[in-house]
């Protein structure tokens, strides 16, 4: 089962307003020059973090009472930073620290609760790193996580860890006595604390692999991860268009393999689907709650980030075909995209 049942907390400050500026001199040792940060495999750990620390930036943002710590980074050239959703809700200002100890301000592109994801641009230029996906990852491989933990103080702290586990489902409490599953995640050991919200899981070759978002609280060495391809497809389309909206199925649906520990289905394959939303583009294309999706346009759909993927190449009215399973017999269903 994918499922892990127990308490997280999600991997930001709230803090009152004082305290919030740094009195530090701009450190000119580190090369903040914009460019694709590459770095490699030959380079040891603290080469390596020498090298990527200068696309990484702590976040404070401006909400009422107070302010949240939490980090970002920057993932594609322009400044267009990453991090959680949660870091930045109801912001009124935001304020990035870079790596030389120069400050700068950002703002909102884009912001999706479900993914728990947030894309930023920053005032300034700055360098980025290049991402790899989740699934060129190996369990026990070696991670660094970079980030801002507890407060503004401790911004660029590194900590390395390993691979724990892949494609992690977790359902979380929300505010109201809500549920929310978040899907496919990394799990790692590398030591994270409220404030690295937002950072960057970097593997050994300087490369983005997700954007660490929580923690089990019950426990120590139980962090996770939204894999970065998730969020790299999202970036693109909204720097081609910064009024980007992405296309609602208005389906639930998770792993199979969760729905067969439930007892719920006997496939083996494809995205088990729990609720379909009245009058979205899917239910009135007959798509039915129970059904098993096996493939868009012939793409196979076995996890989230499949779907989501998907989602994102595609534009308001296209046309799809799904494949799913009900009843234990095939049927072939079309649909119209919309947003």
């Amino acid at each position: 089962m994918k499922a892990v049942i127990f308490s997280f907390i999600l991997l930001f400050s709230s803090l009152g307003l004082s305290g919030c500026n740094l009195t530090t001199n701009i450190d000119t040792s580190v090369d903040m020059t914009p460019r694709l940060i590459s770095v490699g495999d030959n380079l040891s750990t603290s080469e390596m973090v020498e090298e990527v620390k200068s696309a990484v930036v702590g976040i404070s943002a401006t909400i009422e009472g107070g302010y949240s710590v939490g980090s970002g980074v920057a993932i594609a050239s322009g400044g267009y930073i990453l991090t959680n959703h949660h870091v930045i809700e109801g912001a009124k200002s935001i304020k990035i620290y870079l790596a030389n100890n120069v400050d700068s301000y950002a703002k909102v592109l884009y912001s999706d609760s479900a993914l728990d994801l947030a894309i930023l641009k920053a005032d300034i230029n700055m360098p980025y790193l290049d991402t790899s996906p989740s699934s060129s990852l190996k369990v026990g491989e070696d991670v660094i996580a970079i980030g801002t933990p507890l407060t503004l103080q401790f911004k660029h702290t590194v900590t390395k860890g390993i691979v724990s586990a892949l494609n992690r489902t977790l359902e979380i409490s929300n505010l109201g006595g809500t549920t929310t599953l978040m899907q496919d995640l990394i799990q790692h050991d590398a030591s994270i604390n409220p404030g690295n919200s937002g950072g960057p899981l970097i593997d050994s070759s300087g490369r983005v692999v997700g954007i660490n978002t929580l923690k089990a609280s019950d426990a120590e060495g139980i962090a996770f991860a939204i894999p970065i391809e998730v969020a790299t497809s999202l970036t693109g389309k909204v720097i081609q268009n910064v009024n980007y909206t992405a296309p609602k199925l208005g389906i639930f649906a998770y792993d199979v393999e969760l729905a067969r520990f439930a007892e719920k289905t006997s496939q083996k394959e494809g995205l088990y689907i729990e609720d379909v939303q009245k009058d979205s583009c899917l239910y009135n294309a007959g798509v039915k709650n129970g059904d098993v999706l096996l493939s868009i346009n012939g793409i196979p759909m076995n996890t989230m980030i499949e779907l989501r993927k998907l989602l994102y190449s595609l534009n308001d009215g296209e046309e799809i075909t799904l494949n799913v399973i009900r009843n234990n017999e095939m049927h072939v269903i079309n649909a119209k995209i919309c947003c």
